[in-house]
């Protein structure tokens, strides 16, 4: 079945941007509407997409684990006392 479209979206073209969007349309076989949707659709993929995914070239992922597997003692101590400050505020009570 089928889903129904019931929604309306409007918007507001340059008399270029509706000339080249007609055209584009026209050479793909689709209404300027179902051009519209289906293009709109991709990219809104595409951008879910970007924010959930993250894709790393082969050298920007070496680094990563590089640095996942490197102790950095500054980071340690930073946590350290951290943690000690929050247990004597009380805000959280870490066992030692």
């Amino acid at each position: 079945m089928l889903d129904m479209r019931t929604q309306r979206l409007e918007l507001r073209l340059t008399d270029e941007e509706r000339q080249i969007d007609g055209a584009a349309a026209t050479a793909v076989g689709e209404t300027l509407s179902d051009f519209f949707r289906r293009a709109a659709r991709l990219r809104a993929q595409e951008v879910l997409t970007d924010q959930q995914q993250i894709a790393l070239s082969d050298i920007e992922a070496t680094r990563f684990l590089d640095a996942l597997e490197t102790v950095d003692e500054d980071t340690v101590v930073r946590l350290r006392d951290l943690r000690h400050r929050s247990t004597i505020d009380g805000i959280v009570d870490h066992p030692a």
